[in-house]
């Protein structure tokens, strides 16, 4: 049986923005998380016929990704899937590993940094920047699943991969990471949650429930009945996470 405060705070979670705001001081500025998302998401009529041919390649190539695993691809079959020639693909990406770094800056752009930016923009209490953390990853998942199923097979294949890559997969996880502690920092700072435990252990804990829900998501076939309960039990899991129950 959940106590009065843990009750408010699931409430609030649930209604999201409802107080006065609270300013986070968010490490990766949110105007250029904003540039970022928004350059991953220009439509076609603002982008050059490189700017075009590039997007398509990218695009073909998180499919592929998503669905054979980066080992599995080769840059021949991108080609195929892109409708271009081999030829043309290596004049805009030298190797494989190329291509797929600039796959992950895509993935990077519209996931953690429109998400950083939302959250920013809307503001409100920790809490309700919790809840708009999960709508905005939610709204990720559900709009591009094989970016989620890219950065689900990397993080099972990170370990083969070369330092590049490994690189960049901790930068797009640990700026999430520094997006929870910003908020649950603040909320201890107001009195919303709970100072008992570590902000660090908190973090891990939410990443855990986080990547688990996504997983659970993507093996559903992105079924959105599924998706709605697990969006539910995320904020659920946030809330008693940061109340330290």
């Amino acid at each position: 049986m959940p106590s009065a405060k843990q009750s408010s705070v699931m409430r609030a979670v649930a209604k999201s923005h409802t107080k006065a705001p609270v300013k986070a001081s968010i490490k990766s500025s949110p105007k250029i998380a904003a540039r970022k998302a928004k350059s991953a998401s220009l439509p076609d009529a603002k982008l050059s016929k490189r700017d075009l041919s590039l997007a398509r390649i990218l695009d073909a190539a998180i499919r592929l990704f998503a669905t054979r695993g980066y080992w599995n691809s080769t840059l021949e079959e991108v080609a195929t899937v892109a409708g271009f020639t081999k030829g043309a693909v290596y004049y805009h990406f030298k190797s494989k590993e190329h291509l797929l770094l600039k796959a992950l800056e895509t993935i990077e752009a519209r996931s953690i940094d429109a998400t950083i930016a939302g959250v920013a923009q809307r503001g409100g209490t920790p809490t309700a920047q919790l809840a708009s953390l999960v709508k905005y990853q939610t709204q990720w998942a559900a709009t591009h699943p094989e970016d989620l199923a890219v950065m689900v097979l990397m993080s099972v294949e990170i370990a083969r991969a070369k330092s590049k890559i490994r690189t960049l997969m901790f930068r797009i996880y640990r700026k999430l990471a520094t997006l929870l502690e910003t908020i649950i920092d603040a909320g201890k700072t107001t009195g919303e949650f709970s100072t008992r435990q570590d902000t660090r252990d908190i973090v891990l804990y939410l990443e855990a429930v986080h990547d688990g829900n996504m997983l659970l998501w993507y093996r559903s076939g992105n079924d959105p009945e599924i998706g709605r309960k697990l969006t539910r039990a995320t904020l659920n899991g946030f809330a008693h996470a940061v109340q330290g129950h």
